[in-house]
């Protein structure tokens, strides 16, 4: 059994550690905000609750597979729509209307085709292009191959570029 004291340090630097992680994991999954950050705090007391259980070596795909399952059994399929938190700051003063409007434009179009996207595509989408993962911690975190992580990339892109115009 883990002493009171260690358990807490221990819980701490996990949580630390991955807890950006799990939140934009679950963003990715949901589109929604709020919703990712109580199911990464979710997340997070499951891992307390068992943390006699955890293995340290594997804590990562842990934490994200218990961050799916409560995505899914919050959900249960409903339809998505990714709706990015807009994280640069807003300089449109010394742009052109033009400029905004066509930036304004193409942000709708690339939420709506991202949306789009099966599941899979778009949560390893996301994950290479946003969190800069490469292929081969998609693939350990998710449990498969490079090569099928690969596939999705390959797909999402295909289908991307297919709803825009632009380089993806």
């Amino acid at each position: 059994m883990i002493e009171a004291a260690k358990g807490k340090e221990w819980f701490k630097d996990i949580f630390d550690a991955y807890y950006e992680s799990v939140r934009n994991y679950v963003y990715y999954l949901s589109g929604d905000i709020d919703l990712s950050e109580d199911l990464a705090q979710d997340v997070f007391i499951k891992v307390w609750e068992n943390r006699e259980n955890v293995n340290d070596e594997t804590i990562k795909p842990f934490l994200f597979r218990i961050g799916k399952n409560l995505f899914i059994n919050n959900y249960k399929r409903k339809s998505l729509d990714i709706k990015f938190v807009n994280t640069k700051t807003d300089n449109t003063e010394n742009e052109s209307p033009e400029y905004i409007l066509e930036t304004k434009e193409f942000d709708k179009q690339l939420q709506d085709a991202l949306s789009s996207l099966p599941e899979l595509c778009r949560t390893y989408f996301l994950l290479n292009r946003i969190d800069d993962m490469k292929y081969q911690d998609i693939a350990t975190h998710f449990g498969v191959s490079v090569k099928s992580v690969e596939k999705q990339m390959s797909k999402a892109l295909r289908l991307l570029r297919e709803k825009i115009d632009r380089k993806v």
